[in-house]
């Protein structure tokens, strides 16, 4: 492949991750959003259609800033989202959620989940996580990074600083605007998009799993690690991050504290079961 071939954005809101790949070089198509009268439950999508697949499912229902009860729509939608991938068969599918999301597998592609911090890119704090499976096998380093100091709180949808501010804290140009939206629905409509900094980084692991010429001038300054070589230990945690050191399984200490959480909640699933059959 010389090089990606079309990919299908889901819940694509105001195009923000559309913009990052762009950037990156993929031609991206935009399926239908509820915020231009869409609806992702009457999309079809033909087997081979597309390359690859991303989206970005409501986050409303997992978000830890929640106070009432998820309303269940938030795990509809990812079933909305796994039908599409399933029936549209892409080599590759990735989809950005916040922290307490399940994990998404879907049949006939491997599965690895990893988090990134807008602060490793930017001076705002902003943690996603993101899956990331392929047919063939293939697994993204994902980048990782220090969080720079001084960081400020994250943009939400219903964020008190100004349209402009909450547009350059998302990585957008000055002039853009969103006509016809009152200023409410802009902050939320840019809150509820990916930073392009973290998109873009997350799209260039893609083309560097698969071989892609990288386009330059784009995170040359931050202190990122990105690597296209495929053949070194991946992190036990299941983030699937190359490991550097000559020992060890785990790419961080936070992998580490990962795993054993999982651990952990495997051995008291065990005990619970056992109880429950005596």
């Amino acid at each position: 492949m010389t090089g990606p071939g079309p990919v299908l954005s889901l819940f694509p809101g105001i195009g923000l991750l559309d913009r990052a790949f762009e950037s990156e070089g993929f031609p991206v198509f935009r399926g239908p959003d509820l915020l231009w009268g869409g609806d992702i439950r009457r999309q079809i999508v033909p087997p081979g259609a597309f390359w690859g697949v991303f989206a970005g499912p409501p986050c409303q229902d997992f978000s830890c800033l929640r106070r009432t009860r998820p309303t269940g729509y938030g795990r509809a939608m990812l079933q909305e989202t796994i039908r599409l991938i399933e029936s549209g068969a892409p080599e590759w599918f990735l989809i950005e959620n916040v922290a307490r999301v399940p994990d998404i597998r879907v049949a006939g592609y491997n599965w690895q989940r990893f988090d990134l911090d807008q602060g490793w890119f930017q001076p705002v704090s902003r943690l996603r996580h993101w899956q990331f499976g392929s047919r063939s096998g293939v697994l993204l380093d994902p980048p990782h990074g220090r969080k720079m100091r001084g960081c400020e709180p994250a943009v939400l949808a219903h964020d008190g600083r100004t349209f402009r501010e909450v547009c350059r804290l998302q990585g957008l140009s000055p002039d853009f605007d969103l006509p016809g939206f009152t200023v409410a629905a802009k902050i939320a409509a840019v809150g509820n998009g990916v930073p392009i900094a973290m998109g873009r980084a997350v799209a260039r692991a893609v083309r560097l799993a698969y071989g892609l010429p990288i386009l330059t001038g784009f995170l040359d300054n931050h202190r990122l690690v990105l690597d296209s070589r495929v053949d070194r230990r991946r992190c036990k945690c299941g983030c699937g991050r190359v490991i550097r050191t000559c020992k060890g399984r785990y790419a961080s200490a936070a992998c580490r504290k990962r795993a054993q959480r999982a651990r952990d909640a495997s051995r008291e699933n065990a005990v619970t079961r056992r109880r429950r059959s005596a």
